[in-house]
């Protein structure tokens, strides 16, 4: 009896030693002021399981400022390799802060400025405001992300029903995120995408509804992913692996026929630099 009660003793000074270690690896950066520059490599311009039919990888350098109440600007300029001409350039600001123990939100506010040859699915998109929130817990957490996304001619709403959990290991210096996501929303942006396209192609064309039911909101892709951030001194290396898979094709009217989307599940990666 007595052992017992030592050893449950000893468990408890274990994990409080533990975690009091984990909290004194904690990033310092999530309390300070800090500029921070660094580049994203992205592998394939993927959204809500669109892409284009060529592959469209980015090469983004950034500059920023973080505040230490939460908070933040950047901006973000992104070519696309073998291509001469800047492909998009991103402003963004925002906000994010911690309501106790458990509650993480935050409010973030982009301009998108994309160069006229640009091929991304997102190229008629010129700003957007997001608004997240995620319940922290020991277990699974649970997120929930709501965009308006404006485009050159409409609007598009979109909103991401996510679950993860955060593995720590090396003393909170190494952080494995696995996460799936749902993302529900609208296709106009999608259908200034084809009429773009179209429009390159034959300068006769003449803007108008290419993809049947583009305001209706409906279920777009599931996307898995794991997140890995490593944390050495000044930097901060991320790996993000999606593997997205697209739901609901769309029906596409094109000049001469009616077809419709074939979807095709996709596999990228983005690789984050980052020194504060």
């Amino acid at each position: 009896m007595r052992f017992n009660i030592y050893l449950i003793l000893l468990l408890l000074i274990s994990n409080l030693s533990q975690a009091q270690k984990a909290e004194d690896n904690e990033d310092p950066y999530e309390t300070k002021n800090y500029f921070m520059v660094g580049a994203t490599y992205l592998s394939d311009n993927v959204y809500l399981g669109r892409k284009d039919s060529n592959v469209v990888s980015y090469v983004s350098p950034y500059l920023g400022y973080h505040f230490k109440n939460g908070l933040f600007a950047k901006a973000i300029a992104s070519w696309v390799p073998g291509r001469k001409h800047l492909d998009e350039f991103t402003i963004e600001a925002g906000y994010e802060h911690s309501f106790g123990d458990h509650f993480n939100a935050g409010v973030a506010v982009d301009k998108y400025f994309y160069n006229k040859n640009a091929t991304s699915v997102r190229s008629s998109s010129t700003g957007g405001l997001s608004l997240y929130g995620q319940y922290s817990n020991d277990w699974v957490e649970p997120q929930l992300v709501i965009d308006l996304n404006a485009n050159k001619k409409s609007v598009d709403y979109v909103t991401g029903l996510g679950l993860d959990h955060n593995f720590s290991l090396l003393d909170n210096t190494l952080n494995i995120t696995p996460t799936v996501v749902m993302n529900l929303g609208t296709q106009n942006y999608y259908d200034e995408y084809f009429n773009s396209k179209l429009g390159k192609a034959d300068k006769t064309f003449k803007t108008r509804k290419v993809v049947s039911d583009a305001n209706k909101f409906k279920p777009l892709d599931y996307e898995f992913s794991v997140k890995v951030t490593y944390r050495v001194a000044k930097w901060l290396f991320t790996l993000t692996p999606t593997y997205a898979l697209p739901v609901n094709p769309a029906t596409v009217v094109l000049p001469k026929k009616t077809v419709q989307e074939k979807l095709t599940n996709s596999f990228y990666l983005e690789l984050d630099i980052c020194h504060r």
